[in-house]
């Protein structure tokens, strides 16, 4: 929260400055201390962060891509022993490397890459039958290890995308991926369980997984949560089958809102859970009043949108105000 408060400080500051209560001066003064102009060590400092985490991550992209290009012709071996090799050099960086570094954390952004080209490419060459969900599944589970070493935003936040992706692939084994998400309740479910409980994890252990604990994460999962449930939500108005979603949704904006309102004070979720309300309580409206013409229900439909979002926004606002205060 350090980079959010500081912006509030700033946009305190240049408020006063306009109001006359401070000089150009005083404003410069005010600001010098807590934000002084980067130096020449600090953007060397940032384009090491970027130029590490890109470089292992093009590398990890370039094995893969190696692989589709020449499949036809090489060897199995010949596979099997690039791959391997490409994760065994970023696995045994890792070892050269001092923890917590970031080349450290890139390389084992590069091996937990590493090993899903691996699996897809041991699946390939063996033909072992497996669905794309197992591929997704057993690459989450076997670059755990590398992402709990890591402690990395970036590993993390790869972790979070092939768990997602190798949930919504299981149930899109009957369904199919344009019905997985807009007719299987059990899908919407299984996504808002999976993303609550990495909710959690990163909301009550955030500084041991990570190394610089942020907000970040926790934004993720709160997003996948929240649209999950706001999506089967909606539907639920039509479909009773997805009840459950709606009263899921329920207890996620009686429980949400209070919590990063005043325990975390966190605004985006805040703004996530308010609007994600806004807009159920808008296909509600809409189910119960779908018997009125369709200009009319438009223009009800619009206006009630428009209220309750403005409400939405005047109180961000507001609690955003108070936060610079």
């Amino acid at each position: 929260m350090k980079m959010l408060d500081e912006l509030r400080r700033r946009d305190q500051l240049l408020t006063w400055m306009e109001q006359g209560l401070l000089t150009r001066p005083q404003l410069e003064q005010a600001l010098a201390p807590q934000l002084p102009q980067p130096s020449g060590r600090d953007w060397r400092q940032a384009l090491d962060r970027l130029l590490a985490l890109y470089g292992s991550l093009l590398l990890a992209l370039g094995v893969i891509f190696f692989f589709a290009f020449n499949w036809d012709e090489l060897h199995r071996f010949a596979k099997l022993a690039l791959a391997l090799g490409a994760l065994t050099g970023f696995a045994g960086a890792a070892l050269l490397l001092p923890a917590g570094a970031v080349l450290y954390r890139a390389v084992l952004l590069g091996a937990a890459l590493s090993t899903g080209g691996l699996l897809a490419l041991v699946g390939q060459t063996y033909q072992t039958g497996a669905d794309i969900w197992q591929l997704f599944a057993v690459w989450a589970v076997l670059m755990l290890p590398w992402v709990l070493l890591s402690r990395s935003r970036a590993c993390w936040a790869l972790f979070w995308v092939v768990s997602n992706l190798a949930l919504l692939r299981y149930f899109a084994v009957h369904a199919g991926w344009f019905g997985t998400l807009l007719a299987s309740a059990q899908a919407l479910l299984g996504v808002a369980v999976l993303n609550l409980l990495l909710l959690l994890v990163f909301e009550l252990f955030a500084a041991r997984l990570l190394l610089h604990p942020g907000r970040s994460m926790p934004r993720l999962a709160g997003f996948a949560l929240l649209s999950a449930l706001a999506l089967g939500g909606c539907i639920a108005w039509w479909e009773s089958g997805y009840a459950d979603l709606l009263w899921g949704a329920a207890v996620a904006w009686l429980v949400g809102i209070p919590l990063y309102r005043w325990w975390r004070e966190d605004l985006l979720l805040l703004a996530l859970l308010l609007y994600s309300l806004v807009g159920v309580l808008t296909a509600g409206l809409a189910r119960l009043v779908d018997n009125l013409d369709g200009f009319a229900l438009f223009n009800l439909l619009g206006l009630f949108l428009l209220l309750s979002s403005a409400l939405a926004s005047v109180w961000l606002h507001r609690v955003h105000r108070e936060g610079d205060a």
